[in-house]
């Protein structure tokens, strides 16, 4: 199968997966418990001092349904949400006063911010530290029970307990982190907007990272000791090829895997971002989604999810496409060759 017959194919299962991951959000999403159009209602009438008849609150709540759509029949519904969807209107945000859209893309550029560096200096120095714990049984010892410690550690405590110990105890970094602390760095860069933001940026990356690097470690330890009690590993020794070489070889066959599991890990450290965001009070995806669900903003819970979900299909079909270009079994494999 050629490269271009792989990633057609990928791209048409992501697809599928797509649409029908959206699906059910929506699905979920409009069979949810509560009213939104009577929360959006009682929050528009929350001036102090000014009452409403019963007749207005109803009124009011019939435009607030038809401002959702909620008027129309379900399919309706459903045609009108990928409609939409597809021509990039994600609605309006009740809660921002806001396009959702424009919001979504402060939102974003916050998040990525934050997981993507998260991202590729966990999976570099975890890949590596396993690596090298899987070829020194000394330092392995001493590496292996921190690998398992914060593999099993919860992204929401480490992030506590660093917010407690180093926010609070020891005020060496900020317990919390502020939209003003980021914005100032694209807005007026300078030495002081710096160091603010990274004091307050630290926390939120180390707790996301430090765990991701248990996790990429152990698992590359795993491969590699592995690799390097496989048959080939052992015929090369015999031959007299030396440890780094014969580690190299192991490593390019213990690295694919830790490659393919990039693109599931990327799903589990967008969530754990939304949960970590919460405890900083990061100003991404997981402040905005607690917003969202306690005001019932309907349009703002399905953008962030979509905009997520969407993120999440686009780096794992990016990845599969990595995969296949570095390992062509992984395209001969779906052939059946």
């Amino acid at each position: 199968m050629s490269v271009k017959s792989y990633i057609l194919k990928r791209g048409a299962t992501y697809l599928v997966v797509f649409v029908i991951a959206i699906t059910i959000v929506w699905l979920l999403i409009r069979f949810a418990p509560g009213d939104p159009a009577l929360t959006n209602v009682m929050r528009s009438m929350m001036a102090p001092g000014v009452r409403y008849t019963e007749e207005q609150i109803e009124e009011y709540r019939r435009r607030a349904i038809e401002f959702l759509g909620w008027n129309l029949p379900l399919p309706q519904q459903y045609a009108l949400f990928w409609s939409r969807l597809i021509m990039g209107d994600l609605g309006y945000s009740t809660y921002f006063s806001a396009p959702v859209t424009s919001k979504l893309r402060e939102i974003l550029v916050r998040d990525l911010l934050l997981l993507t560096p998260s991202v590729l200096v966990s999976w570099f120095i975890g890949n590596y530290v396993g690596a090298l714990a899987a070829r020194n049984r000394k330092l392995d010892k001493f590496l292996l029970p921190i690998f398992y410690v914060l593999t099993a550690t919860p992204y929401f405590l480490l992030g506590l307990l660093f917010a407690y110990e180093l926010g609070v105890v020891y005020p060496v970094f900020k317990a919390t982190i502020m939209s003003s602390d980021i914005d100032a760095i694209f807005t007026s860069f300078n030495g002081e907007t710096l160091t603010n933001f990274l004091k307050a940026y630290t926390l939120p990356f180390l707790s996301l990272t430090l765990i991701a690097i248990g996790g990429w470690a152990s698992g590359m330890r795993s491969m590699m000791i592995q690799e390097l009690g496989s048959n080939y590993s052992r015929y090369m020794e015999m031959l007299g090829f030396s440890d780094r070489k014969i580690a190299e070889y192991a490593f390019r066959y213990a690295i694919n895997p830790q490659i393919s599991g990039l693109g599931i890990q990327l799903g589990t450290i967008i969530v754990a971002g939304i949960v970590v965001s919460s405890v900083f009070n990061y100003p991404g995806a997981g402040i905005a989604l607690i917003y969202a669900i306690n005001f019932r903003d309907v349009f703002l819970i399905q953008g962030i999810i979509v905009a997520y979900t969407l993120m999440v299909i686009v780096a794992n079909f990016i990845v599969d496409i990595l995969y296949a270009m570095l390992d062509p079994r992984i395209r001969l494999g779906i052939s059946g060759v």
